[in-house]
């Protein structure tokens, strides 16, 4: 029985070993003084879908950017916050960014109904969208108990 094991293990690294053979089509050879010499590097012209694809330090909030030049959304913070502060009966409240989305917190003084706060949300929302177009904007509106 151990035999058969060994067997069948020495089979399985035999044939994974196998299977990493390259045709003449996929690689240029290069031979000097009896070294071979492999290229790999075929002249292939990128895919605009694959140069459009590529993510810099710009495109992703995730990615750590070490030519000083961070993106801040603190800038869009703030414009959030001063929308909501110009529309009257509304106080700002958190405002947090990750990536293309943003939640906004806005309060209203008094008790609200549930249709009064959807009216509320939605009138914010339209007001944010135009206000910045690039983010996924999500509007909560609760009761300020201050």
């Amino acid at each position: 029985m151990k035999k058969l094991i060994i067997f069948l293990l020495m089979l399985t690294f035999m044939a994974g070993c196998a299977n990493n053979q390259a045709t003449e089509s996929e690689y240029d050879h290069e031979s000097r003084d009896g070294v071979s010499f492999i290229n790999n590097n075929l002249d292939r012209t990128e895919d605009n879908d694959t140069l459009d694809r590529t993510k810099s330090g710009d495109q992703n909030p995730n990615f750590i950017n070490f030519d000083g030049k961070r993106l801040d959304n603190q800038d869009d913070i703030d414009h959030a916050r001063k929308v909501i502060a110009a529309h009257e009966g509304f106080r700002p409240g958190a405002v947090w960014v990750n990536g293309e989305d943003m939640w906004v917190t806005a309060y209203r003084r008094g008790n609200m109904t549930h249709q009064e706060k959807m009216d509320a949300q939605a009138q914010l929302h339209k007001m944010l969208i135009k206000a910045l177009p690039r983010y996924h904007i999500e509007v909560k509106v609760q009761e300020d108990r201050t």
